[in-house]
């Protein structure tokens, strides 16, 4: 575990829940505990010092909170400066540049229990993503579709499944917003995003379509989490929803 990189996802503005706060997203707090506190905290009790964090949104503010996980974190700081044009495709590319073997990519609005993340960590598979239960009516979630053999072809988020990806895929939850990738799947993934960027059309969207594509010839398998204690924080309902699960 002590060999795996945790990159993290944290330059977004968080649109949806600038009614909360206009600091960066991940500096939100859950019971007295930014997101970014939750983070670091799981990270050292399964044994991973080396982090990369993407910043952009007042990415001063988030880099001298983040100082203060220096003295038992390795933290480099990869950013993406025009956030509010470049989606996360790009931040997940810059942060690739300054990732060089096995790690774990982490959306940064997320909390979750740490058994979750040590049970995944220590889950032989190299490449994997982390799935929760949810309903494959749930128009918001990003709904994770397994072949027959039991690999990820695709995730589905914010639209419905339609019935010819019905019958060709098996639903299996929701991808929570933790992936593990080998270090010869960081740089085909890191290929990948620099293809998929060099289409104009790409450059202001989520890392969820370039993976897919990604997911087309590489198999990821997946680890059902242990755990129902976590939470993909978009707005006021999800950030409450937080705050009862984690007291």
């Amino acid at each position: 575990m002590s060999q795996l990189t945790a990159l993290i996802l944290a330059a977004g503005y968080g649109s949806r829940i600038s009614d909360v706060t206009t600091d960066p997203k991940s500096l939100l707090k859950i019971n007295d505990k930014s997101l970014m506190d939750w983070h670091f905290e799981a990270l050292k009790a399964v044994g991973i010092r080396n982090v990369v964090v993407v910043t952009g949104y007042k990415r001063e503010v988030l880099e001298s909170y983040l100082s203060k996980f220096r003295k038992d974190f390795d933290i480099t700081f990869a950013i993406n400066d025009d956030y509010r044009v470049k989606g996360n495709t790009y931040s997940f590319y810059y942060g690739l540049e300054k990732t060089e073997g096995d790690f774990l990519l982490f959306d940064a609005d997320l909390i979750y229990d740490t058994n979750i993340l040590s049970s995944f960590v220590q889950d032989a598979s190299k490449n994997q993503i982390l799935v929760g239960e949810s309903s494959i009516d749930d128009i918001e979630c990003a709904k994770a579709m397994i072949d027959k053999d039991g690999f990820v072809r695709m995730t589905i988020d914010k639209r419905a499944v339609t019935m010819e990806e019905r019958q060709q895929l098996k639903f299996v939850g929701e991808a929570i917003g933790i992936l593990k990738f080998s270090k010869s799947y960081r740089d085909d993934m890191y290929n990948a995003c620099k293809s998929f960027l060099s289409e104009e059309e790409n450059i202001s969207k989520n890392w969820e379509h370039v993976m897919n594509e990604f997911l087309l010839n590489h198999n990821m398998n997946i680890h059902q989490a242990v755990s129902d204690r976590w939470v993909e924080i978009d707005n006021k309902e999800d950030l409450e929803k937080a705050k009862r699960l984690f007291e």
